[in-house]
């Protein structure tokens, strides 16, 4: 889907600015998100197509975020992406069952990346 619009949630500038290039050059519209801080309003104003979210961030992690915009009806429907430097199968089942619907692990495999996003948009 060109044009999609995907929400990257991710606090490490380099991780961040590798995964926006990554997305532009493929023909998305990516917004970005430092923190959770706000972050369930502002996918409620913003409506992106996906997320892309990071387990460790400051002030609230991926998990608890992924959990809220799941509970949320205004938000339960956009396909959240987690990718994370944990490895752990814990880690990756406990991002699942908070409501992701893909994990992939840093450093990210950009083909793959590119499939998994292309898969998951509506």
């Amino acid at each position: 889907m060109a044009h999609a619009r995907i929400l990257v949630v991710e606090d490490n500038p380099m991780n961040r600015e590798l995964v926006v290039f990554t997305l532009e050059a493929a023909g998305y519209t990516a917004l970005t998100a430092e923190d959770g801080h706000g972050l369930l309003e502002r996918v409620k104003a913003e409506r992106p197509d996906l997320i892309i979210m990071d387990l460790q961030l400051p002030h609230i992690d991926g998990f608890t975020l992924t959990q809220q915009l799941r509970s949320d009806p205004e938000t339960h429907a956009i396909p959240i992406l987690v990718t994370s430097a944990f490895s752990r199968a814990e880690d990756q089942m406990r991002a699942l069952s908070a409501g992701g619907a893909e994990f992939l692990t840093k450093p990210l495999d950009l083909p793959l990346f590119l499939q998994t996003i292309a898969r998951l948009l509506p």
